[in-house]
């Protein structure tokens, strides 16, 4: 039994989700938070915008009327009656532990531009679907450097892009989704960069590409987008060293891979596994998708939601939904090839985070924040010289704290995930040998004010200097 369900995600898996529960006379409410502020866009979460946000995004009907044009399964949940709460932030979740013995039942934070909810709920789904992965390069603080995922919701959902001119950064099926995309409102695509030796979508789509006359260069790098307030070019470089170009462009896509968006269950505290097809911490799953939290739902993939499906209509599959069909190279090593010829093109003085304004070098040096004014009196390396088998080679937490990578306004949405794939080929460590970096409530850079009552009364005014000292007594 499910009871009270909420949906987090309003992806296509997750109206279906939603529309399936609600069928069947469950009390459903469906959570997104698009359409998203201009404000809560320039965070990058959950697609990497970049800095160059189009002004048409201030009008708030226009592009509530684009979301809707461009979503018809919220049309559909819509008309059915479905509990659906847009432009709202699930900023935590919260429930009986160990370290919290008094929250009953389990409940969610909800937040919009009005205020706060506290909602409680029987059963969590989360379909909160992926992230843009952008690595560093110089340049790449520019207006119109934009994540893969990030244009395609510009372009189809909130229809307001304003790229002429985009040169595309890697040959994914997110990559081919992007300028299939573009090409169909009209947006030239000037090139794409690959830094492997074949596209990576396969032959199809390398076929596809040719019959576009779009220009592929295959063992090539973005070495710079160049640009002083805005991109206005684009310089790439054979990796072999042998040749460097210029192209005419105004914005870069970066469409190299997708992460899944893990903030949620990992804040939660479910048990977790390093999934190399995805690149990435995932929560642990059984048969009917529930996580290692009782009623907790992770729908990973389209077979995770089929199994959330079946438990939805009163089946009880036995056997764990399997991994999506592997592609011919995992995402992981995908993205370990392009990191690899970004730092062999560019040098340790691009900045990796964009919040800190730290740069690959000083990180993986372990330079202490430039506010401190102060070097490392001596050399000091990252790795764990623990003769433990259980300790990590790498705690990306000690890395955090002591160079502030990962510690800005973004919350880590552009760096972390470079900053592990760095450290794991510099030092010569596996990935999921290295502690991923925590994360916790609020998921999203939120206004305090609106989730919390910041009227103290009489008695807190009065005393509330003996307040902490009264509470210890208690």
């Amino acid at each position: 039994m499910l009871g009270k369900i909420v949906v987090v995600g309003a992806s296509a898996a997750g109206c279906r989700l939603a529309l399936a529960a609600h069928s069947v006379g469950q009390d459903v409410t469906l959570v997104d938070e698009h359409p998203q502020a201009m404000k809560d866009m320039s965070f990058d979460a959950p697609w990497f915008y970049g800095a160059g946000l189009p002004s048409a995004l201030l009008n708030d009907n226009s592009i509530a009327q684009a979301l809707l044009e461009g979503s018809p399964e919220l049309v559909e949940c819509l008309e059915a009656g479905v509990d659906i709460r847009v432009s709202t932030i699930l900023w935590g979740a919260f429930r009986n532990g160990p370290n919290c013995v008094n929250v009953g039942r389990p409940r969610v934070g909800l937040v919009t531009r009005d205020g706060n909810e506290i909602l409680e709920h029987d059963s969590l789904i989360i379909a909160t679907g992926v992230r843009d992965f952008v690595p560093s390069f110089k340049g790449w603080e520019l207006p119109g450097v934009f994540g893969g995922k990030a244009g395609i919701a510009l372009l189809d959902l909130y229809q307001v892009f304003e790229g002429r001119k985009v040169v595309v950064l890697g040959t994914s099926e997110l990559a081919l989704r992007f300028i299939r995309s573009a090409l169909s409102r009209g947006v030239e695509i000037v090139a794409v960069i690959e830094a492997g030796d074949e596209v990576a979508a396969g032959i199809e789509a390398a076929e596809w590409l040719s019959q576009q006359t779009i220009p592929v260069h295959l063992g090539h790098v973005l070495q710079e987008a160049k640009g002083s307030v805005a991109v206005t070019g684009a310089r790439c470089a054979s990796l072999d060293g042998s040749s460097t170009f210029d192209l005419d462009c105004d914005s870069i896509a970066v469409a190299i891979a997708t992460l899944p968006n893990i903030e949620l269950p990992a804040a939660m505290g479910c048990k977790m596994q390093y999934d190399p097809n995805v690149a990435s911490w995932v929560p642990e799953i059984n048969a009917q998708g529930e996580t290692s939290l009782e009623n907790v739902f992770w729908a990973a993939n389209d077979r995770a939601v089929d199994a959330l499906l079946e438990r939805i209509n009163g089946a009880e599959p036995d056997a764990p939904p399997g991994p999506p069909p592997a592609a011919s190279i995992s995402t992981l090593d995908y993205i370990k090839a392009w990191i690899s010829a970004l730092h062999q093109s560019g040098d340790d003085a691009v900045t990796l985070c964009q919040c800190e304004s730290v740069s690959r070098g000083e990180f993986c040096g372990i330079a202490p924040p430039a506010y401190l004014g102060k070097e490392l009196r001596n050399q000091q390396t990252p790795v764990n010289q623990s003769d433990s088998s259980d300790a990590p080679r790498i705690n990306q937490d000690f890395m955090k704290r002591m160079t502030r990578v990962s510690m800005g306004h973004c919350q880590g949405k552009r760096c972390r995930d470079e900053a592990v794939v760095a450290l794991s080929l510099r030092f010569g460590c596996d990935v999921e040998a290295i502690r991923p970096a925590s994360y916790r409530f609020p998921l999203r850079p939120i206004d305090l004010g609106l989730i919390a009552d910041d009227d103290e009364s009489d008695e807190i005014r009065l005393n509330w200097q003996m307040w902490p000292y009264e509470t210890r007594q208690d």
